[in-house]
Order: C-alpha cells, then structure tokens, then sequence
C-alpha cells in the first residue's frame, strides 16, 4: 500500500544518508526523496496514489508495460535516479539560502534511489514476483518467509508499524545529533551532548544490522 512504500523509502533514504558526507542529504530532504522513491514505481497503476495524480502519465505506463513491468525493474531505478538528481539541482537552486544546508544534488539521488529499491524490496515480500532484471522475463520475490499480500494484516500491523518506527528513530537521532552540536553551558558538551552522542550510537548500530539484513536477503536471493 501508498502508505507502506512511503514509509519505506523514507526509512531506506535515511540509512543511506547516514552513510553519507554530513549535510549532504538533511534528513527532510533525505526522506521526502526517499518517500517519492518508494512511491514512483507504482506510477504504473492508474489506481495507486501517484497514478491518480498523473493520470494521464499513469495510463501511458500502463498500457505500454502493465502493472509490475518495467516500472519495477532495475534499469528503470537507476534512469528515475539519474533524472531525480537534475530535479535536486533545481530544487535546491530555487530553495532560500540556508534552507538546504550543504545539501548535493547527488546525495538527494542516492537517497531517492534507497527509497525506490525498498519499494521493489517491499514488493518481493507479496506472492507476485517482481521483474527486477526488465526487460529480461524473469521474475523474482523474496525466498523466505513471510510472504505479505498486499493491503493484509500482516502488512499493517507488523511490516507498516516496523517501517515507522524506523523512519521515527532515525529522525530523530539525526535531530539529536544537530542539537548536541549546538554549543552548550558548562563543558561545552550538556545534556544535548551526551542524548546526541547515545542516539547516535544506537542510530549507527541500527543501520549496520539493516545493512546485514540486506546482504543475508541478497545471499539468499542469489542462492535461490
């Protein structure tokens, strides 16, 4: 569902821009990109969120490849990624000086792309398989449990609650991290200081052990 994809491209983009330089992704900009992300690839179906915005372009999409066609696949990924980094250069020329920090436009492209691969990532938890080597015919999905149909239980008490907990915690130990950095009475370091520095332990702690997750997923994947 809408609200699953944006939650997980908003929390795929936010580990990613961890990883990156500081400012080069602010966590707003971070997970706005990131939840556009986890949205676009359903553009291909009229009736999903972004396809009743663009009609016009939805119906396109989906009378050339279908739904979960060429939309879902790989190249598709890193062409959205490619045009999502010009449209940053421009946003982030017509954003107010200071709004954006030391945002890049690159950085704003690699979060995009973290948040379109967790929606094909997502996708590879239903029964349908996703086409991820397009226009190649073979289809892929996740080889271990659980297996997620669309819009069920499952879906929205378990895999939706997850992914906002993550985007929550990430959000806020980024906002943490730029309080500790405000200079503080005393010994310069403070109670922001000390919270910031925890949050971003635990924070950096997190992303490893999703960063695990993804590669065991991977391993699997090419097992299969």
């Amino acid at each position: 569902m809408a609200t699953t994809h944006a939650l997980g491209g908003a929390a795929a983009a936010l580990l990613a821009a961890g990883a990156l330089p500081a400012g080069a992704a602010p966590a707003w900009l971070a997970a706005g990109a990131g939840a556009l992300g986890g949205l676009l690839p359903d553009v291909d179906h009229p009736g999903s969120f972004l396809g009743k915005r663009v009609p016009l372009v939805s119906d396109a999409v989906h009378a050339l490849f279908g739904h979960r066609g060429a939309t879902h696949g790989l190249l598709a990924a890193a062409a959205f990624s490619l045009a999502s980094w010009w449209a940053a250069a421009r946003l982030l020329a017509a954003l107010p000086p200071g709004v954006a920090g030391g945002a890049a436009p690159w950085g704003l492209a690699l979060c995009f792309l973290a948040g379109y691969l967790s929606h094909l990532l997502l996708d590879m938890l239903n029964p349908q398989p996703v086409p991820l080597l397009w226009p190649r015919p073979r289809r892929f999905r996740l080889p271990v449990p659980p297996v997620v149909v669309t819009g069920d239980a499952l879906e929205a008490w378990l895999v939706r609650p997850l992914l906002l907990l993550a985007v929550l915690w990430m959000g806020w130990s980024h906002a943490v991290d730029v309080a500790s950095a405000i200079p503080s009475p005393g010994d310069g370091r403070g109670l922001s200081g000390a919270v910031g520095e925890g949050a971003g332990h635990f924070a950096t702690d997190l992303r490893r052990a999703l960063a695990g997750l993804l590669r065991a997923v991977a391993r699997a994947i090419e097992g299969s």
